[in-house]
């Protein structure tokens, strides 16, 4: 931990700050539950206002009730005679004389110290601060500030300050679910929980608990459970959600009783039945921490009888099985442990597959279940052991069909591993081996998912084509096709196409596939020029239907939406989404293809922040993670880094050889994209013809833009480029936009056009303040001749509005508006407000 932040208080602060200084009313009152961080509040208060040189004292109520001994370290000596009102009265006198006054806790002041404190509120003599839980009558006349948990946004940001970097974007959400946004028990669950840093993103290790790491009101709940009570606890917090019927097959109705005496039981809303979970999500954590092995297996045992006979009838409910029996070292049926295994890695959670396969393998010893494990082991950093399985698997093959999968998983392997030749021939191999057509097509909907996995996208493009030709109508090879289709298709320029390849497929295929095809999706609205329908998808998919999944469905999100961030120039958001990415995304068990984008990606976020090492770093680990063979399709990250390190020359040549590389493999699309790098780099005029070329048979508007932005650079055509700017900006790519509205100024400018040079500044600034700090030749000069308020207020004056109908119009005072002409007329050179319309003319 670096620091613990207060975050989230600001209004609140400076209103106490005002109380403290004098500046509001004579007092104000912080309600809030225990833990919500009043104290910390008023703490922050009181440093800033003696900073501003205005004393504070502190006085702490403590229970126990004797007379004024908050305040004894701010009285005079006691009267001779003891009259209490005396007392009061000389008391009050002190303390109004030494500054403002904070009471911490003052529902527990006693009766004496309360009448101190009202005396010195009614008297107005000095201001009063005080912190409640629960607000009292006496002080219902003041100002009253009620503190609220933290929101989610702002538990991300104390993360990010207290673990110094980026937290894992789902970590805010559990936190909030676990602490319910009070910041001491957050702080409590952060300090007790362990995290790990990877590419520059911290996550946390589960469980979050250890037994001696429990807060101390949870453990002492817990702790005064009676036996019974405490193991039907347990046993809910290792099934919950669990349905009624089977609590109460499990358990006796006088323990369900207490459970619910006890507040430990909620109801959960469902349609079909009933379902219960503990009331707050941190006794289950404490619980699951804490259970004893011998009692964890039993319950566990008993969990997975009682789910299986009443059918397993519920989502997950094969899984939920399959674990238990495995857990509790108890025996399970093979077909039982593969399908639950199947469902685990259909949610990408690969360790729990690979962990139920290898106990089917030791339950039936089967080709079945050794062919599945094939598929789970390179996740687990295994391939050289799913290659040698798969061998075995092939000579152990008792028909072709069988060996035709066993073929088709080892091809997959090769991929993983590199070997993109011994991929290609294994695939051969498996289409020759079987006559069966419904198999043949499998196997070649896989080609053409491998062309695409080592970047030949006219290949695979080619491939898929030839499939749809011959089933046009058929929704299940549409569902195959697509997860790699709509993606190739996208970087070859036929945006549409695979547009409505996705749409087609998820009409019929609502699965684990769909979840794939609706990021491919995404990379092809994006593509296309649809930026914002692209964002509007990833964030909806972060936020909804992915929420909750295993942490690497987020991964594969936020690597594509990161993407679609930087295309629309946001580089700081698009650098937080890809470092997400690549610190979760798994590095075994899948074909370099995933990394090489996000490297890239990064790459370019990195450089266009200015932080060339950083960039550097990411081309070096996407150079050594491409296996020979691999055509990466995106290959700007490089170029822009070749830039952040000084070599502008270098960028632009590298950008026009990897362009004819992408060129050849059928990568049209992303050929234009590394093209008009090199344009935007300042050699418009050497790519301009390839860029118009390769956007002439292209279904993407997003290609036509940079062709146009070419074109227009290369004539320096200031109008075009204006035009350029605007259709760039409703595209969404804002800073291709803000760069063309800087050029376009510069060019007015030095033709003499100074009322368009100062529009198109203006919209140059605008658009920038998007752009989150980008830094790129385009806009490293920007042509700030009038700030934006500033061509506002020459726009209105030369309309011949008044100063003050100006200052109404902008709310803002005469004088300002005075101080701003003045400058204006200094800038433009001119003498008075009637030379204004000649000047701003376009």
């Amino acid at each position: 931990m670096n620091t613990w932040p207060l975050v989230g208080r600001e209004r609140e602060l400076d209103r106490i700050v005002a109380v403290m200084t004098g500046r509001a009313g004579p007092g104000v009152v912080v309600t809030g539950q225990a833990g919500i961080g009043k104290s910390r509040l008023l703490s922050e208060a009181r440093t800033r206002a003696e900073a501003a040189g205005f004393p504070v004292n502190w006085v702490f109520a403590t229970p126990g009730g004797i007379p004024l001994l908050p305040f004894a370290h701010l009285l005079p000596p006691p009267a001779a005679d003891g009259e209490l009102t005396r007392m009061l009265t000389a008391a009050a006198a002190r303390v109004a004389g030494s500054g403002a006054l904070v009471i911490d806790d003052a529902h527990l002041l006693d009766p004496a110290s309360a009448a101190l404190a009202r005396h010195l509120l009614g008297g107005a003599s000095v201001p009063v601060v005080m912190a409640v839980r629960e607000p009292d009558e006496w002080w219902r006349d003041l100002d009253r500030i009620a503190l609220e948990g933290l929101t989610e946004g702002e538990i991300a940001e104390v993360l990010s300050a207290a673990l110094g970097g980026q937290a894992e974007s789902a970590l805010p959400a559990l936190l909030l679910r676990l602490s319910g946004g009070n910041p001491l028990l957050l702080r409590e669950l952060v300090e007790a929980a362990t995290f790990t840093e990877t590419d520059g993103v911290w996550r946390l290790l589960q469980p979050i608990f250890e037994t001696a790491g429990l807060p101390a009101a949870i453990a002492a709940r817990l702790d005064r459970l009676a036996p019974a009570v405490r193991a039907a606890a347990e046993l809910v917090a290792l099934a919950e959600p669990v349905g009624a019927a089977i609590l109460e097959r499990l358990l006796d109705t006088d323990v369900i009783a207490a459970l619910e005496a006890e507040r430990l039981l909620t109801a959960l809303p469902d349609r079909r039945r009933q379902l219960v979970a503990l009331v707050h999500p941190l006794y289950g954590e404490a619980l699951r921490a804490t259970l004893p092995p011998l009692r964890a297996r039993e319950h566990r045992r008993r969990l997975a009888d009682a789910v299986e006979a009443t059918g397993a009838r519920r989502r997950r409910d094969r899984v939920r099985i399959a674990v238990w029996r495995v857990e509790a070292g108890v025996p399970a049926d093979a077909g039982l442990l593969r399908d639950a295994a199947r469902e685990a890695s259909d949610g990408l959670d690969h360790q729990l597959a690979a962990r139920l396969l290898h106990a089917a393998v030791d339950a039936d010893g089967s080709f079945e279940s050794r062919l599945a494990l094939v598929a789970e082991l390179p996740y687990l950093g295994k391939a050289d052991r799913a290659l040698e399985l798969a061998r075995e698997l092939e000579a152990a093959a008792p028909d072709d069909a069988a060996r035709v999968q066993a073929l088709s998983a080892r091809a997959r392997v090769h991929l993983i591993r590199g070997q993109i030749d011994e991929a290609r021939q294994t695939m051969s191999s498996a289409a020759h081996t079987t006559a069966d057509p419904r198999i043949r097509l499998r196997l070649e909907t896989g080609q053409a998912a491998q062309a695409f996995a080592v970047g030949h996208m006219r290949e695979s493009v080619e491939v898929g084509d030839r499939i749809l030709l011959r089933h046009p109508a058929d929704r299940e090879v549409r569902s195959w096709l697509a997860v790699s289709q709509v993606r190739a298709l996208a970087c070859a320029g036929r945006t549409r196409d695979a547009i409505d390849l996705a749409h087609a497929a998820l009409e019929a295929d609502d699965g684990p596939r769909a979840e794939f095809i609706r990021m491919a999706l995404l990379q092809a609205l994006a593509l296309d020029g649809q930026i914002a329908e692209a964002i509007e998808l990833g964030l909806s998919a972060l936020e909804g239907e992915a929420a909750g999944r295993a942490a690497t469905w987020r991964a594969y999100w936020a690597h594509d939406l990161g993407q679609v961030f930087l295309l629309s120039g946001r580089p700081a958001t698009a650098r937080r989404w890809l470092r997400e990415a690549l610190a979760v995304m798994p590095i075994h068990g899948i074909p370099a293809n995933p990394q090489m984008w996000g490297l890239d990606a990064l790459a370019e976020a990195e450089s266009l922040l200015g932080e060339a090492e950083r960039a550097r770093e990411m081309t070096e680990r996407l150079r050594a993670a491409l296996p020979e063979g691999f055509a990466a399709p995106r290959r700007s990250g490089s170029v822009w880094a070749r830039y952040a390190a000084g070599d502008l020359t270098a960028a632009v040549d590298l950008a026009r050889r990897q362009a004819a590389g992408l060129e050849q493999v059928g990568s049209m699309l992303m050929a234009s994209w590394v093209l008009h790098e090199a344009a935007r780099l300042g050699a418009a005029a050497t790519v301009v013809e390839d860029l118009q070329r390769l956007a002439s048979t292209s279904q993407s508007a997003l290609q036509s833009l940079m062709a146009g932005n070419a074109a227009a650079l290369a004539r320096r055509d200031a109008p075009a480029l204006d035009g350029v700017s605007g259709q760039a900006a409703a595209t969404g790519c804002t800073l291709w936009a803000a760069e063309a509205a800087a050029a376009a100024a510069l060019i007015h400018r030095a033709e003499g056009r100074l009322g368009s040079a100062l529009a198109s500044s203006a919209r140059f600034e605008d658009l920038f303040a998007a752009c989150e700090g980008a830094r790129t030749p385009g806009v490293r000069s920007p042509p700030a001749i009038l700030t934006r308020r500033e061509y506002e207020v020459a726009a209105f004056a030369s309309r011949g509005l008044s100063d003050r109908e100006i200052a109404v119009r902008l709310h803002l005072s005469v004088r300002t508006i005075h101080s701003h002409l003045h400058r204006i007329y200094r800038k433009l050179n001119i003498e008075q407000r009637s030379q204004l319309p000649d000047v701003l003319r376009p």
